[in-house]
């Protein structure tokens, strides 16, 4: 559930892997003003699942990150037929409201993203991005989108790249969206307390019946809470001597939960069990935003109040 005046941010890479790779890397910052301009023209946007459901750009604009880096925000917008109605209640009552769609409406989520424009490293095609975690809504369709538009763009601005004594080709960039793993378990544990731990298998079953042909694996699961009345200067080691304890019983991975004191949401690391040291184990980053302006689900505008918390999380 969104809640909202609190957001949850995830951190990734926004990878512009050139096609052909053969091909130069296009620079993010070439292309922007080209999408900046479909925004304008009510281009950005595409259907998707059958026509169930559509991605729109709904806006976008420059800011500056906090080091001075020049980055540009966006606010996505999906619309989604199978989306239930929306409705409230009253918490003194329980009656309940539901909100009757006009024609063409649907259900919708938003979702706010900040990219910086200079790539990670010199002529690379890496970008530092941050993006608001909304269930339903993920990383998955925007990759996609950003994806088909840049094609487009490319497509219409027929960009190509020279070959030595042959006709040039068409080029555009593979968009990606990669979780950015640039944090150590060891490091944010520190700060946290240890909730719980699954270890996990995959294995080959018989059950004893004809029907047992069908089924490829089993995955196995060790479920194991954790006592607050661990010390929490005792995580890593007793997390390196679970991790021993499971790889002995033929589990292959552990996944961790540990909770920060400052926030709602416990972050997840899973740490492979044949590795020397757990608490060596990357995960993707997370951060918490507050704002003081309420959010809805589905946002008209963009919140430059969330665009500005985001961005000192990429300082």
């Amino acid at each position: 559930m969104l809640l909202k005046n609190r957001r949850h941010i995830l951190f990734f890479d926004l990878v512009m892997k050139p096609h052909p790779s053969e091909a130069p890397a296009i620079p993010l910052d070439q292309l922007t003003p080209h999408l900046q301009k479909r925004v304008d023209d009510g281009l950005a946007f595409k259907v998707i699942d059958n026509e169930q459901r559509v991605i729109r750009l709904s806006s976008m604009k420059q800011v500056e990150l906090p080091n001075g880096e020049p980055a540009v925000a966006l606010l996505f917008c999906l619309g989604d037929k199978e989306k239930a109605d929306a409705g409230v209640t009253n918490i003194k009552t329980g009656d309940v409201r539901l909100f009757e769609k006009e024609e063409d409406e649907v259900g919708g989520l938003s979702v706010h993203a900040v990219i910086q424009l200079r790539p990670t490293t010199p002529n690379g095609f890496v970008y530092r991005t941050v993006m608001e975690d909304v269930t339903g809504f993920g990383r998955t369709p925007i990759q996609t989108f950003l994806r088909s538009q840049f094609r487009d763009i490319c497509d219409d601005q027929d960009v190509t790249f020279p070959r030595e004594d042959k006709k040039p080709l068409k080029t555009w960039p593979l968009v990606e969206l990669a979780g950015h793993a640039s944090e150590k378990l060891k490091t944010s544990i520190s700060e946290g307390r240890l909730l719980h731990l699954e270890l996990i298998t995959y294995a080959e079953i018989d059950i004893g019946m004809d029907e047992g042909k069908f089924l490829k694996a089993a995955r196995q699961n060790l479920s194991l809470s954790v006592s607050k009345k661990l010390p929490q200067g005792d995580y890593l080691d007793f997390l390196d001597k679970v991790k021993v304890w499971a790889k002995s019983k033929g589990y292959d991975t552990m996944r961790v939960r540990w909770k920060d004191d400052d926030t709602s949401k416990p972050h997840s690391a899973k740490v492979d069990t044949a590795k020397a040291d757990a608490g060596e184990a990357f995960f993707l980053r997370t951060a918490e935003v507050t704002v003081t302006t309420p959010l809805a689900e589905v946002c008209a505008k963009m919140s430059d109040e969330l665009i500005e918390a985001m961005k000192k999380e990429m300082a």
